[in-house]
């Protein structure tokens, strides 16, 4: 490998980094959430991402699932995948069922492209492009939360 190659940083890195360090999962309302929204995540990228990765990246899923079958895509793609695959974890058929954990998703699906630009992860101009597709599919995605009807206890009628 030359001196300016680099092994590129497997998309579990980058989650458990960002799940780890970065200031959006902090957020109050977001903190007590963040194990439902993070294994909602994972359980997403296991079972949806594989379309966003290339023929040799899918060579490389079928090898790790036979090792681990659990999180085998995060372990083999790279940040980019991430940021691909996130416009698709809002649609209504991802979207948590709980409001505020929804909500949560949201927060969480919005905050990752600008943390992974402001990590390097990925070049600028790529991360931008993504990040407005992200952005998008949150702000639709938050449209039909807010539209979705709210629920009223059932107990004391």
């Amino acid at each position: 490998m030359a001196d300016d190659e680099q092994v590129p940083i497997s998309a579990a890195h980058v989650l458990a980094t960002f799940f780890d360090s970065a200031p959006v999962v902090g957020h109050p309302s977001v903190r007590a959430r963040l194990p439902r929204v993070r294994g909602h995540l994972l359980t997403f990228l296991d079972t949806e991402a594989e379309r966003w990765l290339t023929a040799d990246e899918l060579v490389l899923v079928c090898a790790e699932r036979e090792l681990e079958p659990v999180d085998a895509v995060v372990r083999v793609a790279g940040a980019e995948l991430l940021l691909a695959a996130l416009p698709a974890f809002c649609r209504p058929e991802w979207l948590l069922p709980a409001r505020l954990d929804a909500g949560a998703q949201l927060h969480v699906a919005a905050g990752l492209g600008p943390w992974v630009l402001e990590c390097g992860y990925l070049p600028g101009a790529q991360t931008r492009m993504l990040q407005e597709r992200i952005d998008l599919a949150v702000a639709r995605a938050r449209e039909r939360l807010d539209s979705r009807p709210q629920g009223r206890p059932t107990w004391g009628r």
